[in-house]
């Protein structure tokens, strides 16, 4: 199944503002992501509430990347868009 990751503007602005270290450390785990949503180092787990249709991972302690999830049955493709990337309280 092809994968593909889209960023929103909110999450481009939001990414800007993170720490060098921990945009390094993004793009580490969204390595392990594209492999496996649900590696048992990104602690996924899906939203609940009025954010139901959002997933978010783990980057660090603090640091949370959310993202929403679309799957295109009929061309097999599923769509990964990061829509934020924060402090745990700066996201929820």
């Amino acid at each position: 199944m092809k994968k593909i990751v889209q960023r929103t503007k909110r999450f481009e602005k939001c990414f800007g503002k993170i720490v060098k270290k921990q945009q390094l450390l993004f793009l580490k785990k969204l390595d392990w992501f594209l492999v496996n949503e649900f590696d048992k180092r990104l602690t996924t787990h899906r939203l609940k509430g009025k954010r139901k249709n959002e997933y978010s991972f783990s980057v660090s302690d603090d640091v949370r990347a959310v993202y929403t999830k679309e799957v295109v049955k009929n061309k097999e493709i599923i769509v990964f868009t990061f829509i934020d990337i924060g402090t745990h309280s700066k996201v929820y």
